[in-house]
């Protein structure tokens, strides 16, 4: 990707935020918060930041970047984890329009393998359901991911950063359970954002 930033080397104790939204209820929710955790490696949590996005719209991306970038830690972050590549149901999450928005690497963490035939099935129902389901497929296979030693893996998506490399960061900033911790957290917190 010309002129974007490729992490080379990751230091301990980096500015990473976790992007998770609220649960929501289809029928009746239109928007759903979206929560960015702040770590300072895994010890400090330095800020939260929050957005609301659409409920199967396609106006995540977007959000997601005008929130990190109007935000005061956006010179200082370093990377961005994202709890999958879909959020607020099938509002979704375009890496590569998001690292060119922020210029930051990004990984995408799921707990489990996507269904893409059930997705792609549920897309028909939706508005640009064709450019939805390119977005989702541009980045798979997703990569097996061990982040601790007695859970099991995570499945991880990526643009700016290498492979190995994130895998090594995951692992290092996994401190209970195999969800990363500035992920865990936003999680957390956008569950007590719900209604």
């Amino acid at each position: 990707m010309e002129g974007k930033l490729l992490v080379q080397e990751m230091k301990k104790g980096i500015k990473i935020i976790g992007i998770a939204c609220a649960s929501f209820n289809r029928l009746t929710d239109k928007e759903v918060p979206v929560i960015g955790a702040i770590y300072r490696g895994t010890e400090l949590l330095e800020g939260v930041l929050k957005t609301i996005v659409t409920v199967d719209g396609e106006d995540g991306t977007e959000k997601i970047a005008e929130m990190i970038s109007t935000s005061t830690h956006w010179q200082q972050l370093k990377l961005i984890i994202t709890r999958g590549l879909t959020i607020a149901g099938f509002n979704y999450i375009d890496l590569e329009r998001l690292f060119e928005l922020t210029n930051l690497p990004i990984i995408s963490v799921v707990d489990r393998l996507p269904d893409m035939e059930d997705i792609a099935n549920a897309l028909t129902n939706l508005s640009n359901g064709e450019k939805r389901l390119a977005v989702l497929q541009k980045y798979l296979p997703p990569i097996i991911c061990k982040t601790s030693k007695n859970e099991e893996p995570v499945y991880i998506q990526m643009i700016g950063i290498e492979p190995k490399q994130a895998i090594k960061l995951l692992r290092e900033i996994t401190i209970a359970g195999r969800i990363p911790e500035p992920l865990r957290v936003a999680r957390l917190i956008a569950i007590a954002e719900q209604k």
